[in-house]
């Protein structure tokens, strides 16, 4: 063997999930080496998923991908509802746009996309800072944990000319539904396949079926489930439906055939079909997403239909949940303990999707579930209606929410706001000063690693006084120097309009940039008086950690909530082991905010 190579995190597989905590772990600094097995990057592979919701396009914004790929996707707002060819209203996937329509998102509309181009347009973002990082066709072998503080992994990987070992700090397993860092691993990984096979293809058609290239398609068969048609890239259809066919060879002409049946009475004509699969449909997740040294994110760590479109939409959220644990700890900023929150934040999250899924999977397929208790001549497209309704926050990715743990912390002295912790931060329009134009809130927080401290400071005449007091508090404070400055930004939002330089109007200098929220709008959105104020903390992944006063023990506390996320110095660096602290109960919330699980979590405070 060649001697070994020494990196902070190695990572298998070549996909979304892997490729996003690639290009992440990059952009802080760290050394990384992914592996992808398979030859797809020269050779190009289509199909896979294809669909991202407003939650995922706002991940890609965050983090600086989107405008990489937002000239390449299909833009899908509206919908259309067919049975035995007559349009049916408000019905199938109707519920997306006026979830999207009644929420604060920039990103109104579905993007349709097929999972090659966000692969190559990541490749690209990583090949700009390491063009060594990912290697394919290479394989994981094994690997071994080994009594080591700085390397306790040592993996053996072949790729087309040798076999070597590289020796890592963490092993993350993004490799797909049968994951050999899984197996390897020995994670468990209960669940069950359904009766239902679904087939998926890609290609170039022409139809007969209106706005076959404007909107995203339900067909209500009689035969086929709930037939999938949705308008992609390149000038693609995906096409879905149930497969029945029994007995006989598999072929791309039988495809064919039974796509056209599908659509029926639509007429439907192949121009070239890129590609296809039938699968069997399951729901499977592991017991945990983490072994020590050793992490699980996408499908590696759970699977599910495309039924909801969640595969590629989850995998990315897994993955920047745990990229910037990662990478703070990595560079000495966190506890360790910090990626004990990466497998119950993400697997109460897959746990929901697959609830959801093993009814939508049943439904779509035209099965109504037994425990829905539905009357002998019910349809099943109707519940399909009502469960997609019903979990529309969820399947868009905007009501994705996590539970209370020593990252999320409620305020402890009694603040009412309209938001919660664990909750995506709203957006909003704010207005830098002397700008005529107004931005959206989540322009100002790009994914830097870093939390970001909104400082909500109210209006200057009511709110000046106690601002400065904060700010004072701030600089003296000892945490808010180098090195823990770099845990965090700040951005200071006044309520109305300002154009004179903020330090002459209030007195001092301000914290981070200054925005000026003119209409008072975001501030009602968080439920903020203009006359109070309030400082809202949002994780890197733009989910709300933390909230405290602007005046009184809200600076103090704010250093306290930070101190224990970095723990104790030691000597010039931060103690790994280190605990986050006392005990606390704490609670699990599903995304409608329902109690659903106790649970012990850790906190300082």
């Amino acid at each position: 063997m060649s001697k070994p190579n020494r990196v902070d995190v190695l990572l298998v597989g070549g996909g979304p999930t892997s490729l996003v905590l690639t290009n992440l772990l990059l952009r802080s600094g760290h050394k990384i080496l992914t592996l992808e097995q398979y030859d797809k990057f020269r050779n190009g592979v289509y199909g896979r998923g294809c669909m991202f919701f407003a939650g995922s396009l706002e991940l890609l914004d965050l983090i600086g991908i989107y405008e990489r790929v937002a000239d390449i996707g299909f833009i899908v707002s509206k919908s259309m509802t067919f049975k035995d060819g007559a349009q049916i209203n408000n019905r199938g996937w109707s519920f997306v746009q006026e979830t999207l329509d009644k929420s604060d998102t920039m990103f109104k509309f579905n993007f349709s996309l097929r999972q090659k181009h966000l692969e190559d347009a990541l490749l690209v973002a990583i090949d700009e800072i390491d063009s060594d990082a990912v290697k394919a066709p290479t394989k994981l072998v094994h690997y071994r944990t080994v009594d080591s503080p700085d390397y306790p992994i040592i993996a053996t990987i072949q790729d087309r000319e040798e076999t070597r070992e590289v020796h890592c700090k963490y092993l993350i397993g993004a490799d797909g539904g049968r994951s050999i860092v899984r197996q390897l691993g020995n994670f468990h990984f209960p669940g069950a396949a359904s009766v239902h096979k679904w087939v998926r293809l890609d290609a170039v058609v022409k139809t007969d079926m209106p706005c076959s290239r404007s909107h995203f398609i339900s067909i209500e068969s009689k035969d086929n489930g709930n037939v999938l048609w949705c308008p992609t890239d390149s000038g693609r259809t995906r096409i879905g439906f149930v497969y029945h066919h029994h007995g006989g060879k598999i072929t791309e002409d039988l495809i064919m055939k039974l796509a056209k049946e599908a659509v029926h009475p639509f007429t439907l004509e192949f121009i070239k079909l890129d590609w296809w699969t039938i699968y069997e449909v399951g729901q499977r997740i592991a017991d945990t997403f983490r072994k020590g040294p050793v992490f699980l994110a996408g499908d590696a760590a759970h699977t599910h239909s495309s039924g909801a479109a969640q595969g590629m939409n989850g995998g990315m959220r897994d993955a920047v949940n745990l990229a910037w644990k990662l990478s703070g700890v990595l560079s000495g900023l966190y506890h360790e303990d910090i990626l004990d929150t990466y497998s119950p934040e993400r697997r109460r999250s897959a746990e929901q999707v697959i609830k959801l899924d093993k009814d939508l999977a049943s439904l779509i397929s035209g099965t109504i579930p037994e425990h829905f208790n539905a009357p002998p001549e019910a349809d099943p497209y109707e519940y399909l209606n009502k469960l997609h309704s019903q979990n529309a926050m969820f399947t868009t990715g905007l009501g994705i929410s996590y539970g209370e743990n020593w990252i999320n912390r409620p305020p402890r002295n009694g603040i009412q706001t309209e938001v919660k912790v664990g909750q995506r931060a709203p957006d909003g329009q704010l207005f830098r000063p002397g700008r005529a134009t107004a931005q959206p809130l989540r322009t100002f927080v790009r994914y830097t690693g870093r939390f970001w401290v909104l400082v909500f400071a109210g209006r200057f005449e009511e709110c000046g006084a106690k601002y400065r007091a904060f700010c004072s508090a701030i600089d003296s404070s000892r945490l808010f120097f180098p090195p823990r400055s770099t845990l965090w930004d700040f951005l200071t939002i006044f309520a109305g309009q300002g154009s004179l330089p903020p330090s002459e109007v209030i007195g001092t200098l301000p914290l981070g940039k200054v925005l000026y929220d003119h209409s008072g709008e975001v501030f009602s959105t968080y439920g903020i008086g203009e006359t109070s104020g309030l400082v809202v903390v949002l994780r890197p992944d733009s989910i709300i950690s933390f909230m405290t006063s602007v005046d009184g023990p809200g600076a103090n506390e704010l250093s306290a909530y930070f101190e224990s996320l970095a723990g104790h110095k030691v000597g010039n660096s931060l103690s790994r082991h280190s605990g986050p602290g006392n005990v606390a109960t704490g609670y699990e919330f599903d995304v409608e905010g329902e109690e659903v699980s106790g649970y012990l979590v850790k906190s300082d405070l």
